[in-house]
């Protein structure tokens, strides 16, 4: 089964049996996902929208400055129609790898930060759920319409 959240100009669907929370914080609101294990997508929407690649050099400079061993590929694209920056990150913590991924793309009424994680070996078993969160992201349309799709 699968679940689906719609709020705050967005909606996505996920499995039924992960967790969803939402916060609130002072730059605006974030939704996320957890499995059983440490994987997670996170969707943060940035309601000041600042450029995306300030939103992904920021998350970029989180990880440098939390992990000795960090690698940074940047990547491009597209996400909910609209241009993304980004990039896949590889780190090392509790000498397990990790990776990462960041993607950023902006709205007229917000700039959005896609973000999942987990252990590489985990991630053999979820990348393709996260990918599928990440390509059921939908977007209200800058007109304030209907919902897009991505």
């Amino acid at each position: 089964m699968v679940d689906e959240f719609a709020g705050n100009g967005v909606r996505f669907r996920y499995p039924e049996l992960w967790e969803l929370t939402e916060q609130q914080n002072e730059d605006g609101v974030a939704m996320t996902v957890s499995g059983p294990g440490t994987s997670f997508w996170t969707l943060q929407l940035f309601f000041d929208a600042p450029a995306p690649e300030h939103v992904i050099s920021q998350a970029v400079e989180a990880f440098r400055g939390e992990y000795d061993e960090f690698d940074f590929y940047p990547v491009s694209g597209e996400l909910c129609g609209r241009p993304a920056s980004g990039g896949d990150v590889e780190f090392v913590c509790l000498e397990l790898i990790n990776s990462a991924f960041l993607r950023a793309f902006q709205t007229e009424r917000f700039t959005a930060l896609v973000l999942f994680q987990g252990t590489d070996t985990e991630l053999e078993e979820t990348r393709k759920t996260l990918d599928a969160i990440t390509a059921s992201l939908h977007c209200d349309s800058d007109d304030g319409g209907q919902l897009e799709g991505s």
